[in-house]
């Protein structure tokens, strides 16, 4: 009896563990995405400002 009820309780252990961790890639994931996209949009942004600052379309 013991023994099951341990063995349950380390397999909702590792189960809640699995999803801890899937849950932490998923965050990195999205977290190193974010990084490589925010030079992008800030090159976009400052080119945009250029443009609006100088009229020069190819500033």
């Amino acid at each position: 009896m013991v023994g099951m009820v341990l063995r349950k309780t380390g397999i909702f252990l590792l189960t809640v563990l699995k999803w801890g961790l899937l849950m932490l890639l998923w965050v990195l994931k999205l977290t190193l995405g974010m990084a490589k996209l925010f030079p992008l949009l800030f090159a976009l942004v400052v080119r945009m400002v250029l443009v609006v600052c100088t009229g020069n379309p190819c500033a």
